[in-house]
């Protein structure tokens, strides 16, 4: 995550705590600041975690499976922080979802990237409120398999290259001085 605001969270299963979006949590590896951390700031990433949500002027206390940060209230300072996590995806739906929690004044870009090749499988940016808000972002699960593919102007490149290639590396003929020969009587021509 990359943000100004003071608090946000991801969760990865549903708002009633049950893994109904088709993304689990497998595991938990390490976690920890890019830029921008205090001392007194804190990085939450566990199963099962409690929070508390206010629903019809009544507070409820939920759980879930939560990768966030919270910085303290009123601390919009530029922030970057990462979690490791090994996810498992349920290719048998449509589209999966994740819900995104923020609030404050700041906006947080959420980013899943591939830590093996470093690339960016799907991100969103938000900005809070001041007053708690749940986004529910829907991705779609090919969207966890990178898969190698070749661009078309990478292809029409390999193509021109190939044909200037040929040519400039084509045979040409090379003229041969004529060599003098003998003619019947002996002499030379």
């Amino acid at each position: 995550m990359d943000s100004t605001a003071d608090w946000a969270r991801i969760m990865f299963n549903d708002l009633y705590g049950t893994n109904t979006n088709g993304l689990q949590v497998v595991e938990f590896h390490s976690h920890g600041w890019l830029s921008g951390n205090n001392s007194n700031d804190r990085i939450d990433a566990d199963f099962h975690l409690s929070f508390v949500d206010v629903l019809y002027n009544s507070t409820v206390s939920k759980t879930g499976d939560i990768v966030g940060f919270f910085k303290g209230n009123n601390n919009f300072q530029h922030t970057k922080m990462f979690v490791d996590v090994i996810l498992d995806v349920d290719m048998g739906l449509p589209s999966v979802y994740v819900v995104l929690m923020l609030a404050g004044a700041g906006t947080t870009n959420f980013q899943f990237i591939n830590k093996n090749t470093g690339v960016s499988l799907w991100q969103d940016s938000e900005t809070g409120r001041s007053f708690t808000t749940y986004v529910v972002r829907t991705i779609q699960p090919q969207a966890f398999f990178t898969r190698q593919s070749l661009n078309t102007f990478l292809v029409f490149a390999l193509i021109v290259s190939g044909i200037i290639t040929i040519i400039a590396l084509n045979p040409i003929p090379v003229r041969r001085p004529i060599e003098e020969t003998e003619d019947y009587d002996g002499g030379v021509l």
